[in-house]
């Protein structure tokens, strides 16, 4: 597969990246390296092998939902640092 100057600057463009002419051709050689990988193996055969986020066997153990009652907001109120219009307020954090 070939990559374009067009493609990296896309690529680069999307990773915020703002990269020099040698930074570039580097990128061109390394997005090749990966499509050829990807090539290599898209030729494996699949055939019933089941698809599966990671090899370790986990399970993520989950309960049902069940309904209950809930805190009383007036109690949650007193515990709240600062409280406005019916929500806990957090400092920001971005």
């Amino acid at each position: 597969m070939k990559i374009d100057k067009k493609t990296i600057q896309w690529v680069a463009d999307l990773a915020n990246l703002s990269l020099g002419e040698e930074e570039e051709l580097e990128m061109e050689k390394q997005l090749l390296a990966i499509l050829d990988y990807m090539d290599i193996l898209s030729e494996l055969d699949l055939e019933g092998v089941e698809p599966t986020s990671h090899t370790l066997g986990y399970k993520n153990v989950t309960r049902e939902d069940r309904v209950g009652e809930s805190f009383e907001i007036n109690e949650v109120k007193k515990i709240a640092p600062k409280w406005e219009r019916g929500h806990f307020v957090v400092p920001r954090v971005v």
